[in-house]
């Protein structure tokens, strides 16, 4: 994971795709109620539980990342006077636990294709998990794919 989240600077220039956080709305709610019967439900909710975590710590890292830079030349600063600086600690705490969480999806998403959907839930929550990984600025036409078989698959199965 590299050391700095990626800005959301340029998220309103792909608009026309779908957001992770659309994505993820629209899988939440129906995935709780079938958990407890398909694995592959219960498995995605997991790693869309911890994707969702990671994107809030994400965001307030580069909020105190932002007020350091802005407000105190953050760039300029040396390791020993960063130190100095509760926000650093809190930084620091937010790395690792954004690494953890990337770490426990990452081992999660590879057994994520062993295992068998048996509801609804569980093949809208693998096209979920799928429709985040396959990241839209490195692969727009399959992101496109993958959202667009799981609005279509909503929409004739519901969910």
């Amino acid at each position: 994971m590299s050391r700095r989240p990626p800005g959301t600077a340029n998220e309103s220039a792909r608009a026309a795709a779908p957001t992770r956080r659309l994505v993820l709305s629209g899988v939440a709610t129906p995935l709780l109620a079938a958990t407890a019967t398909d694995p592959a439900a219960s498995a995605c909710q997991t790693w869309l539980s911890r994707q969702t975590e990671h994107e809030r710590l994400g965001k307030r890292w580069q909020q105190i990342e932002t007020r350091l830079f802005r407000d105190h030349n953050w760039s300029r600063l040396t390791r020993a006077q960063r130190k100095r600086f509760p926000e650093k600690h809190e930084m620091d705490d937010l790395y690792d636990r954004m690494d953890a969480l990337h770490e426990e999806n990452r081992v999660l998403l590879a057994s994520l294709p062993a295992l068998v959907a048996t509801s609804s839930s569980g093949i809208i929550g693998k096209l979920a998990v799928a429709a985040i990984e396959v990241c839209p600025e490195e692969n727009e036409e399959a992101h496109r794919l993958i959202a667009s078989i799981l609005r279509d698959y909503r929409a004739l199965h519901g969910g």
